[in-house]
């Protein structure tokens, strides 16, 4: 249990040594990767304050319109309690905002005397007992994405090199949790719209291919395609789509759905397709094209049978 002393004074920061030690053993986490970004968060701020010897450390966001920052984790060294939400906006404190847009680190040995924290004397400062403040600003990709903050309460000392190598390592790792969530989450919302799709296409009366739109390589199918031809999803995958219909109708078909995907032909085309047992099906196909933001042409068959 923290003592009333030391609940007046806060932690004394580290020594170098121990500085250097703990941007190791947080290099070496193996939780990165495995934990949600909370708990990462939650993680990195309990082991800032502890391993630096501040009494709150700090992770705030950038929104995207930059006219705001918000806490996503707050750990008070003292209470050992975490919290978020709480918001500092852009109008209220140019100074910051824009010396956190410069770039570099804010180092302030006495925020009441500084310039660069003049702007929380009257109210944030007091109600927190703060003495100290190093902000580190967090960037991705070269743009500013946050800060991680860290506080000194109660008792007040110099910030060393040390301590801005170790926030500035923090940081990183900050930065590195976001990247790795913001990956996930694409991830995830690609795994959910390929879902979606599928739940859409499987839902049609009528047979559909996807297709490449430059090597015709057929990419998904629904389930209506499969009964159609005679043939399973995995069969169906990586054939040419032309490879569905009669030899003989193969050239005529590619070629007229090529126009089709151009816009240079009719919106329906009378066919046969080729069963797995070789039975021929009367099959009207339309065929419609889209590109994707990445440059990759992708081509929609649809087929009914006639």
């Amino acid at each position: 249990m923290e003592t009333s002393s030391n609940l007046l004074t806060g932690p004394t920061l580290m020594s170098s040594e121990d500085l250097q030690q703990g941007i190791a053993s947080l290099s070496r986490g193996a939780y990165f990767g495995e934990a949600s970004l909370d708990m990462m968060l939650s993680i990195l701020t309990e082991s800032a304050a502890t391993i630096c010897g501040v009494e709150r450390a700090s992770i705030w966001a950038l929104t995207d319109d930059q006219r705001e920052l918000r806490c996503l984790e707050l750990f008070e060294y003292s209470t050992r309690q975490h919290s978020s939400g709480n918001t500092l906006d852009a109008i209220g404190h140019p100074v910051y905002f824009a010396a956190l847009r410069a770039g570099s680190s804010l180092v302030v040995d006495d925020v009441y005397v500084h310039p660069l924290t003049v702007e929380f004397v009257s109210y944030y400062l007091p109600r927190h007992r703060i003495t100290a403040m190093l902000a580190m600003p967090i960037h991705i990709r070269g743009e500013l994405q946050g800060v991680l903050c860290l506080e000194q309460v109660g008792s007040r000392q110099a910030w060393a090199s040390a301590h801005q190598i170790f926030a500035q390592a923090v940081a990183n790792l900050v930065a590195l949790a976001l990247v790795e969530y913001e990956a996930g989450e694409a991830k995830r919302q690609a795994q959910v719209a390929k879902e979606q799709l599928r739940a859409v296409i499987n839902a049609s009366q009528d047979a559909m291919l996807l297709a490449d739109g430059n090597s015709g390589e057929i990419l998904d199918v629904n389930y209506q395609a499969e009964a159609l031809t005679g043939r399973s999803r995995e069969e169906l995958l990586g054939r040419h789509h032309g490879s569905l219909y009669p030899v003989e109708q193969q050239k005529a078909v590619a070629g007229e759905v090529l126009r089709m995907l151009e816009g240079r032909a009719g919106s329906l085309l009378a066919a046969e397709v080729l069963r797995s047992d070789g039975r021929k099906i009367p099959v009207s196909v339309m065929a419609k094209g889209a590109v994707l933001s990445d440059g990759r042409r992708l081509a929609l068959s649809v087929l009914r049978a006639a």
